[in-house]
């Protein structure tokens, strides 16, 4: 029984993973049961055992979209040091972490987004307003230590903060991958982080 369920979940996992390669290359509205089968090697039959729609398909997707961005954060703040070196350690893992995946969470985020499923859209919105909530806490912790300023809007600055690494990585994609992500960091988080300090 536990060997037959460790099957189904690595089974999932590749199907999962073929639909991000697959959302990356086409796009989600040429994402199909059959296309993700074929991309795995197996019947649609056998992807309908383990998934009942392709939105089942996406939900799993989201899980693992929530669990790349708040995991940055967690480990953003498991580092030791000052609110502005942790905020700064978010945004190099998130572009590391984009770097390797492609920017795939992001990119699946917005073609998730562009399908108009309300369900999945509001799952989406409810983890960008957990991510969000994440880095207005550690504003409030470096304002109250003194480091930030206090007149930050924290709505606004954490918006910002999100937008700067969901633009570089927009700007990374459309330019086929060879934009410069590191320069592009620098500029922005030089910019911010002006902005932020006290």
């Amino acid at each position: 029984m536990v060997q037959y369920r460790r099957n189904t979940e690595i089974r999932k996992d590749q199907i999962v993973a073929a639909a991000k390669r697959l959302i990356i290359k086409h796009g989600s509205e040429n994402v199909t049961v059959r296309a993700i089968a074929k991309e795995v090697g197996l019947s649609e039959g056998a992807v309908y055992r383990h998934f009942s729609s392709k939105r089942d398909i996406l939900s799993l997707l989201t899980d693992s979209i929530e669990d790349d961005l708040l995991g940055d954060i967690t480990a953003g703040i498991e580092n030791s040091g000052s609110y502005l070196e942790i905020l700064d350690n978010i945004l190099i893992g998130h572009l590391s972490a984009i770097k390797q995946r492609q920017g795939i969470s992001f990119q699946v985020m917005a073609e998730i987004i562009s399908l108009g499923d309300k369900r999945l859209n509001r799952r989406m919105a409810r983890i960008i307003d957990k991510y969000l909530d994440g880095i207005k806490r550690l504003l409030v912790k470096g304002i109250k230590s003194g480091e930030l300023r206090k007149d930050l809007d924290l709505d606004g600055t954490a918006l910002l903060f999100f937008g700067m690494v969901e633009g570089l990585v927009n700007i990374w994609a459309l330019n086929g991958y060879k934009f410069d992500l590191e320069h592009g960091y620098e500029l922005a988080w030089d910019t911010f982080r002006k902005c932020i300090v006290k």
